[in-house]
């Protein structure tokens, strides 16, 4: 099939949720279609970056969008009842190269990545468009909303109510859609949208067993300047720290991923180490005894849990991070959401060598068996092959 490609951030590198898993669809279904993409940049590509996802296209075309437009949107945005991860996206500069590249080729269909890039489509009638919206961004928000404070919980009140009406209003109506976990599908329901999960490299994060790691280290990966991410890390460095260095002195924390926040910063001590982003994050997974993943909001599948179980390191998460996972507690990882009961499971994985080994082996087992990129690929597909046209 020819495809076109739209996504609102370049997909490499791939570093957050949506650019991770464009990345990954481009590799994978690259391999057997023809694939243009057409990519907004809210900031200059590396070339190196450009040709790199060349390779895995037959055509890639980026389109700048400035700061100045960003300021412009937002500000005309305030105004609108649009939401503002919509507005923000506005580029006459990319409908139009849109347009000529229907007009110029036949495409068998076109997938778009995320709602804010939904008006471009709005009004495509002759080829089937898929809208892979990866979660819901009203999920995403009715948790964070309520974990910020003063003019932050102003704006974060109004982007729910405006995301709220847009997912109700204009994306609910369409039938192609492709969210990553069954919570996010019960929104839109299961005739809309279908369950496609993010994945993992497996190869690229090759397991090892519970020897060979450093004693007593813990691990949180992902983007911190993600709001969930900080507001994660501070909940178990001010709430779990404290009563693991009351039991065993010498554990390590270590945050791991880009953009650390001041406040993420200022835990840095004798045993909270903020790293900042790595060269191989398979490596910084390999290093650690367990991973730990306590978020308090968010929505749609977390990568972090994925990657942490695919190298084999045993996992604690909270219910909410384990939500679009569905890993069974006790079998694949460990679930716990209260302090107390986090922290004694973190104790009683590093106390017991054979239980990190089994938890680690069953976490691989359940990556390789439900969520390599490869059979995600194959139903993407599938999709393509038949979906509702756009309304």
């Amino acid at each position: 099939m020819r495809l076109l490609f739209l996504t609102p951030r370049f997909p490499y590198p791939p570093h957050k949720g949506d650019v991770l898993r464009a990345y990954h669809q481009l590799r994978t279904l690259g391999r057997e279609h023809a694939i243009t993409l057409l990519s907004m940049a809210d900031r200059p590509v590396a070339p190196e970056h450009l040709a790199h996802v060349q390779r895995l296209c037959e055509r890639v075309e980026v389109v700048p969008l400035s700061r100045l437009q960003v300021l412009r949107n937002l500000g005309v945005g305030l105004l609108s009842r649009l939401p503002l991860q919509v507005r923000y996206h506005h580029s006459e500069a990319f409908q139009g190269r849109l347009e000529a590249l229907r007009r110029e080729h036949r495409f068998d269909a076109i997938h778009v990545t995320l709602m804010r890039m939904l008006p471009y489509v709005e009004g495509v009638q002759d080829t089937p468009v898929v809208l892979d919206l990866i979660d819901s961004l009203t999920l995403n928000l009715e948790g964070r909303r309520t974990q910020v404070r003063g003019v932050k919980r102003l704006a974060y009140e109004l982007e729910y109510r405006r995301v709220r009406d847009y997912e109700r209003n204009v994306v609910s109506r369409r039938t192609n859609l492709v969210v990553s976990s069954p919570a996010d599908q019960r929104l839109f329901g299961e005739d809309a949208a279908s369950v496609i999960p993010n994945g993992v490299d497996v190869d690229a994060f090759r397991f090892q067993g519970a020897e060979g790691r450093r004693a007593d280290t813990l691990i949180f990966t992902g983007n911190m300047g993600y709001q969930p991410n900080e507001e994660a890390v501070l909940w178990f460095a001010h709430e779990v720290m404290p009563r693991l260095r009351a039991v065993r002195p010498g554990v390590l924390f270590r945050v791991v991923g880009m953009a650390p926040s001041e406040r993420v910063r200022a835990l840095a001590s004798r045993d909270v180490e903020v790293t900042g982003p790595v060269a191989d994050m398979g490596e910084a997974l390999r290093d650690a005894s367990v991973a730990v993943c306590p978020m308090r909001s968010g929505s749609g599948i977390q990568n972090k849990v994925l990657e942490a179980m695919a190298v084999g390191t045993p996992v604690v998460s909270s219910a909410i991070a384990n939500r679009g996972v569905n890993g069974v507690d006790g079998r694949d990882l460990l679930v716990r959401d209260d302090p107390e009961g986090f922290a004694r499971a973190v104790l009683q994985l590093l106390g017991d060598a054979g239980l990190r080994q089994r938890l680690g082996q069953a976490g691989r087992d359940y990556v390789e068996h439900h969520f390599r990129w490869e059979r995600h690929a194959e139903r993407l597909a599938s999709l393509y092959a038949a979906p509702a046209v756009g309304t």
